[in-house]
């Protein structure tokens, strides 16, 4: 009888074992059911019984897991993050309150970043009514402001092992802190397609998903209008020089995504990677001075300020022919930029921008732009 006991008893243990635990780290649980996403690469849905999960790849190695975070009925999977409560939201990034506003889910906002980097409007009066503490000014985080502010959890990203340190010493506190590296993804749909995470933490997977499929239908219209009518291929740069380095993005960066999906020819589109590529001015020159357009030349809104940086720029044939544009319209009245949040959302929107400006007249739902504006 004690035999049969200790067999049911190893047997039950290993069951559980197997279906539910993560024994080795950077590694899935086993038995959840996980759901593809259509763009991006570095996260995974998935659900087991009545319990959900959210998977976050290594950018630096997408063979590996960066994070699994999970929720519901029986939430102790080893190597998961357990979130109990998903009410008070500390979001330490523009990109994710703008997503939390286009679900309805602002007030959930507990703590944030610097206030005047959050574009949304709604955001922004929720900051004021709920008197929403800002735990960051400038790069430095107050984290005893943040633990004060009661979060049930942290969504933020980091650039650098430091930066991320900084942010598990508040793990450590007790809170779970949840890194939602959108910005490395390779595509403006796969950045979007965040949407669904944000949907998931606050319970709105299915507005997150209309959502999106809204944004996607609009984006692959515009994508599908420029290939059937245009066989112009402007030429197109980016970016502007700062500190003596001129950052420009890699092909396969979701900026030369856009470039592409826009109809043009972007100088950089074959080197590799979804990072960037740090130039000086000279060889940025040698490569685009004969660019037909140049996009987003850093903070500058004229050509005065342009060639006040360095008098070299004023070379470019983008900045004599009027061919410069930079993502400045929409702007708070702290300078906070829209195409910083709001973009991420709708990068429809800002692709058909890019479209008008590169084959102005070819849409028949040529608009006024939403982001970009001439530098003249």
């Amino acid at each position: 009888m004690r035999l049969l006991l200790r067999i049911s008893f190893l047997w039950l243990f290993l069951s559980q074992f197997f279906a539910c635990q993560n024994k080795k780290p950077g590694t899935l649980p086993a038995g959840v059911q996980w759901q593809q996403p259509d763009y991006s690469r570095l996260f995974l849905l998935g659900t087991h019984g009545k319990d959900s999960f959210i998977a976050f790849k290594n950018p630096a190695d997408t063979s590996q897991w960066l994070q699994v975070v999970c929720w519901g009925k029986d939430v102790e999977y080893e190597g998961c993050i357990g979130l109990k409560k998903r009410n008070r939201i500390a979001c330490m990034t523009a990109v994710f309150s703008g997503m939390m506003e286009a679900l309805g889910t602002e007030t959930r906002i507990c703590c944030t970043d610097n206030v005047q980097y959050h574009t949304g409007p709604k955001c922004r009066k929720w900051f004021t009514k709920g008197n929403i503490p800002e735990a960051v000014k400038g790069v430095s985080l107050d984290r005893e402001k943040l633990l004060k502010s009661t979060p049930d959890l942290v969504i933020t990203y980091f650039i650098d092992n430091k930066g991320k340190e900084d942010w598990n010493a508040i793990a450590q506190q007790g809170v779970p802190v949840l890194f939602l590296q959108n910005y490395l993804e390779n595509h403006p749909l796969a950045r979007a397609e965040w949407l669904k995470v944000i949907g998931w933490l606050t319970g709105k997977p299915a507005e997150a998903e209309s959502y999106f499929n809204m944004v996607q239908e609009h984006y692959l219209t515009l994508v599908n209008e420029i290939s059937a009518s245009s066989n112009d291929e402007p030429s197109v740069f980016c970016n502007a020089p700062y500190s003596g380095n001129w950052d420009v993005p890699s092909g396969g960066s979701y900026m030369a995504a856009l470039f592409r999906d826009a109809g043009a020819n972007y100088f950089w589109k074959n080197e590799e990677g979804a990072g960037k590529i740090s130039l000086d001015i000279e060889k940025v020159y040698q490569k685009a001075k004969d660019a037909d357009y140049w996009i987003n030349p850093g903070a500058c809104r004229s050509i005065e300020c342009i060639t006040a940086m360095d008098r070299r720029l004023g070379g470019f044939t983008a900045t004599r022919t009027g061919g410069i544009y930079n993502a400045t319209k929409t702007l708070n009245k702290d300078g906070g930029n829209a195409w910083w949040d709001y973009a991420v959302v709708r990068p429809d929107l800002a692709l058909r921008d890019l479209v008008n400006i590169f084959h102005p007249g070819l849409l028949a739902e040529e608009q006024e732009f939403v982001f970009f504006e001439a530098v003249k």
